[in-house]
């Protein structure tokens, strides 16, 4: 069947060959192929998860201006939408003004309470919509500039957690490279036991570093019952 969009054969094939490149480069094809071939399933799992939860709470890390939050929110009880950066969160509360199940949390989820330094991209005054989803907590993501970092609050997700007390349907974790520390804890608590299900999208293409400690990540999740863990979100 011929793909649409970005998603043909001949980007497929691309991806493919270039995959193989030693280093930096054949890293970047490889996730870039992965999110072609993984995104329409992770996105089918992920309306599937949310009708088999109805009723839960579900929480959207990195909600963004809230397209995925207002997925959920149709499903849950109640969303918890976490945005750190200060115009997004104020924009995100006006375009989800009219869900009474929802509250944005202005804050970053991590694993300890406090406030970090957060990085924004040098092009996020040209098109801040489409920048802000750019935006981390990780100096080292390559597309963000760090000269120009604005301080952020983080909340000690795990203990978020564990103080909701209830059972959690569907986490989506989209936190530019954050991702890893956040799922390092969260691997290593019980409170995991009461969700359903995680979508989460990793970044190693864009912070190198984070390659090793992803691809554990991938296996660990692989092998866990519940959650139901997909790091293969778009």
């Amino acid at each position: 069947m011929a793909g649409t969009g970005r998603n043909t054969p001949l980007r497929r094939a691309k991806y493919a060959l270039l995959q193989h490149v030693p280093g930096a480069i054949g890293l970047k094809y490889r996730r870039k192929l992965r999110k072609l071939v993984e995104t329409p399933i992770a996105e089918a799992a992920f309306r599937d998860a949310l009708a088999r939860s109805a009723g839960t709470v579900c929480i959207d890390l990195g909600a963004n201006l809230g397209q995925h939050t207002r997925a959920m929110a149709p499903y849950a009880s109640r969303v918890y939408a976490f945005e750190p950066d200060p115009w997004t969160a104020s924009h995100l509360r006006e375009r989800l003004g009219d869900l009474q199940n929802v509250e944005v949390i202005e804050a970053a989820a991590g694993t300890q309470d406090g406030t970090l330094p957060f990085y924004r991209t040098a092009a996020f005054d040209t098109d801040r919509e489409i920048q802000s989803q750019s935006s981390s907590l990780m100096s080292d993501k390559c597309n963000v500039d760090t000269s120009t970092a604005i301080d952020v609050s983080v909340i000690d997700f795990p203990a978020f957690l564990a103080a909701l007390d209830t059972e959690v349907g569907v986490i989506k974790m989209d936190i530019e490279g954050a991702e890893v520390p956040l799922l390092e804890a969260l691997f290593d608590t019980p409170v995991l036991d009461r969700v359903g299900y995680m979508f989460v999208e990793t970044h190693e293409s864009r912070i190198p570093a984070l390659s090793e400690r992803t691809d554990a990540l991938r296996v660990r999740a692989a092998g866990m019952s519940q959650p139901v863990v997909n790091m293969d979100w778009k």
